[in-house]
């Protein structure tokens, strides 16, 4: 009879303290994920209105509070940067630390990194456009027995926007070369006016992608 009865001690008065814990756990546990870095090869745009700099750089690891790139152009300590994986989006942060060619930047404020690394938009069968670079640089422009003068409007590891003077029919074959840059081929997807978009043959690297930001800050 006893026994049926019986109520171990501190029997509900410990429910409350051990919600407390699991509470505090979960912060832990919390603050902890914050750190945790995911390994990744992305290229990103860098821009920076401090030195009005635009260039290409190679994410190498990111957690909800920062990253580590590299970049063949170099940044200050302290730095506000903005931080593209794609085209249209945006984050902003700072660099803490640097060394050779790699530094850390750590973000204004915490991200989701599944849905920063998201290959996917919303939108059945559509597709993220890379980073895109912004110039205004002469460049030689190549299709069949044509040569001519042109002007890179803005480009990517996978196309260009072109500036020229001259019809091109969609998928014409098209190269464009700068200085002592390796030339690049593409087609051509659209027209409008004197504005052609191009799609390249091969996906540029993100050091030979940068060295058209280099030329164009020559």
């Amino acid at each position: 009879m006893f026994e049926k009865n019986f109520i171990p001690a501190g029997h509900g008065l410990t429910d409350a303290a051990d919600t407390d814990h699991a509470s505090e756990v979960e912060r832990i546990d919390e603050r902890r994920g914050s750190q945790r870095h995911r390994a990744v090869m992305r290229a990103a745009r860098l821009s920076s209105c401090v030195h009005r700099v635009e260039t290409m750089g190679l994410v190498r690891n990111i957690s909800e509070s920062g990253m580590l790139v590299e970049s063949p152009v170099s940044f200050a300590n302290g730095e506000k940067v903005a931080i593209s994986l794609m085209d249209g989006d945006r984050i902003e942060g700072e660099i803490v630390w640097q060394r050779d060619n790699s530094f850390g930047i750590r973000f204004g404020r915490w991200i989701s990194v599944d849905s920063a690394l998201a290959r996917t938009q919303s939108g059945k069968g559509s597709k993220p456009r890379a980073p895109r670079l912004t110039l205004q640089l002469p460049v030689l422009v190549r299709t069949g027995s044509l040569l001519a003068d042109g002007q890179i409007c803005d480009i990517s590891q996978r196309g260009a926007k072109i500036r020229f003077n001259q019809y091109l029919p969609i998928d014409c074959r098209v190269q464009i070369s700068h200085g002592n840059l390796r030339p690049i081929t593409g087609s051509v997807k659209w027209q409008v006016g004197n504005l052609i978009g191009l799609e390249f043959y091969r996906t540029l690297g993100v050091d030979e992608l940068a060295g058209w930001t280099q030329n164009k800050m020559a």
